[in-house]
């Protein structure tokens, strides 16, 4: 069986995973913008490009070759590719759905990490543990079953999009601290890049009618158009945006427990309420707030059980 890393440092894996959440809140806004006019993997690929060479510039200046060696290579492309899959599954829900609404869908992460850190890490889940994620997941189902979503393909994205997220947060637990962050969040973006470019071709080889009649596959399978120069330049900030976030979501799991910090995931609320209005006016259906409200303040609990657990071992 594998053995996961040990490293525990709380506040810098929190602090990183706020930060990490931020960064992608104001990718995901552009993202919404532009999914109306471009194709996903097209966006995926051009920002993929410039993430790849961003990261791998700052690798060569801090570290040299040396920085480019890795340690468990199998390990980083698996979680590179569960991110894609993850990345791509978002992208398309929130194509067709309002963003507060698929934030609400995805957060169900969060209880799968809790889930999985037990069945394949090992790590302790408390009994308080396992009833605060019982009831995040209660919360979960309000949200999404009184608003009707469930009729909606693009719900089914979204709970996909958070069970791969899911897993790519554990798989970083896998991952030994011998592997410098830059390096990893280098192989990370290569593979985030690499699974944009195989399906891209994938659909090149079996093409299918860019206009279904649904936003979410509109999305993924409208052709490549290129408008204006400031679009281009938008799509290109996207890696380097992309650089950021990656760096800060792969430290964040590299640092700490996944149980300790997946609470934290609840931080990009903030920004998808407060951007999906000031952008869209969209304002979150009641059983949306009831439904976030369950969650949160199920993972605040479970959080102030890690904390005093943290301060009565050390």
């Amino acid at each position: 069986m594998l053995a996961p890393n040990q490293d525990n440092h709380p506040v810098v894996g929190i602090i990183a995973l706020v930060s990490g959440l931020f960064v992608f809140a104001i990718q995901d806004v552009i993202i919404k913008q532009f999914s109306a006019q471009y194709s996903v993997l097209q966006l995926v690929i051009v920002r993929g490009i410039v993430a790849v060479i961003a990261i791998g510039i700052i690798v060569a200046i801090k570290f040299g070759p040396s920085g480019f060696r890795v340690y468990q290579p199998l390990r980083i492309g698996a979680k590179g590719f569960l991110a894609f899959f993850s990345y791509l599954a978002y992208y398309l829900a929130i194509a067709s759905l309002p963003l507060a609404d698929v934030v609400t869908i995805t957060f169900s992460a969060p209880i799968m990490v809790v889930l999985l850190s037990s069945l394949l890490v090992g790590e302790p889940v408390g009994l308080r543990r396992w009833l605060t994620t019982l009831s995040g997941f209660t919360g979960v189902l309000i949200a999404v079953g009184f608003e009707g979503h469930l009729v909606n393909i693009a719900t089914a994205f979204a709970f996909l999009a958070a069970l791969t997220y899911a897993l790519n947060s554990i798989m970083a637990r896998y991952i030994s601290s011998r592997d410098n962050p830059w390096t990893v969040t280098f192989y990370f973006s290569v593979t985030h890049f690499a699974g944009g470019l195989l399906s891209y071709l994938m659909l090149s080889l079996f093409p299918i009618s860019p206009q279904t009649g649904h936003p979410s596959f509109d999305f993924l399978f409208r052709e490549w158009q290129w408008s204006s120069p400031v679009d281009v330049a938008i799509m290109a900030s996207l890696g380097l945006v992309a650089t950021a976030g990656f760096y800060c979501l792969n430290k964040a799991y590299l640092m700490a427990r996944a149980a300790t910090i997946a609470p934290f995931e609840y931080s990009y609320v903030i920004w998808a309420v407060l951007f999906g209005y000031l952008f869209w006016e969209e304002i979150p259906a009641a059983a949306t707030v009831l439904g976030l409200l369950i969650m949160i303040g199920s993972n605040l609990f479970a959080l102030r059980s890690e904390i005093i657990k943290i301060r009565t071992t050390d």
